[in-house]
């Protein structure tokens, strides 16, 4: 509702209030004052009407104001709006998917005016995930890898997604409302995707689903649209090479400049923001790797050998270990 209704709503409550309570006071004057009948009240107005009053004016009050925070946090239902993609009877199709992303990646980035003139297609894939899913339809995903794929595909799908539904905008962080409690809370938490037979954000799809898997390599393989997030892969995730494929990820995340670097001059290990946000994710998988429980030695595990000797030098040495600043700017090429 526009503001200006909620207003006259509140306006008309206050007058049925008001009106109420001169009814009452006129209610309770002393019957024949001015005559000889006795000064007595034969019976009083219930209070249920006026408490019905008060409990729609707080009611309007409540309810207003949660449309009004709604509107200033930027929270909405970001809806497909389209048929979804026909699927096998027992099996999810990533074909589609796979064939977008190979017209959609570049090096470096994401041709997102190619994404847009696939939006149409793009929102059935979206349905296709709101419909079908490891919870809704568990007989399709019977497998941890098959689960594990489909939430990775569905996260880098749904940000593609929100980009374009929010289009044009020059980094992740334009999407907000009136108020932005923390920077990206539009984005990551604002907006809601149908998935799996039921509506996530992108937050809570991350930290809660596709982190439980216990399996940090997930960090080198979902994308943010930013900059600084490691590079999306120009195919689909598949269960079948889903080890492999991660595997490929991470090493590529943890062999890139952008993202692991070793600085002489200024003597630190400069590495990406990622590893410091979700630093326990790294020191555990490295501790299962059966390998101290650090951040440094979940990247020498899978960085290139000339990097790993340059990180185990460096850390000889004691360089200080720098997390660098995000690059929040839109990987659009």
């Amino acid at each position: 509702m526009s503001c200006r209704v909620w207003r006259d709503l509140l306006q008309r409550g206050l007058c049925q209030i008001v009106m109420l309570d001169m009814s009452w006071m006129l209610w309770m004057q002393p019957i024949g004052a001015s005559c000889n009948t006795p000064d007595v009240i034969d019976g009083q107005r219930p209070w249920h009407g006026r408490g019905l009053a008060i409990v729609f004016l707080i009611a309007l009050v409540v309810l207003a104001t949660a449309m009004l925070t709604v509107k200033a946090l930027g929270l909405r239902s970001v809806e497909a709006h389209a048929e979804p993609f026909e699927l096998p009877p027992d099996d999810f199709d990533w074909g589609w998917w796979n064939l977008a992303l190979g017209r959609w990646v570049r090096a470096g980035g994401v041709d997102y005016d190619a994404v847009r003139r696939d939006e149409g297609d793009l929102r059935r894939f979206v349905a296709t995930l709101g419909a079908a899913g490891p919870r809704s339809t568990p007989a399709r995903f019977g497998t941890e890898p098959e689960r594990l794929a489909y939430y990775i595909n569905a996260y880098n799908a749904l940000v593609l997604f929100a980009v374009v539904d929010n289009w044009p905008i020059r980094t992740v962080h334009d999407v907000r409302g009136w108020l932005d409690p923390r920077a990206g809370f539009g984005f990551f938490y604002g907006l809601r995707f149908p998935l799996d037979g039921d509506s996530t954000n992108l937050y809570e799809l991350e930290n809660e689903v596709i982190r439980g898997f216990v399996d940090a390599r997930i960090h080198a393989a979902i994308n943010c649209a930013s900059k600084s997030c490691p590079s999306l892969m120009p195919h689909a995730f598949e269960a079948a090479s889903l080890d492999e494929q991660l595997d490929m990820v991470t090493r590529g995340f943890c062999s890139s400049a952008e993202h692991v670097r070793v600085d002489e001059e200024a003597r630190e290990i400069q590495l990406s923001a990622i590893f410091d946000w979700y630093r326990s994710d790294f020191e555990e998988h490295a501790r299962r790797l059966g390998r101290p429980a650090t951040i440094l030695d979940f990247i020498l595990a899978f960085a290139t050998p000339e990097l790993a000797s340059a990180l185990e030098e460096a850390r000889g040495d004691d360089f200080a270990l720098v997390f660098r600043a995000y690059d929040w700017d839109l990987n659009q090429i």
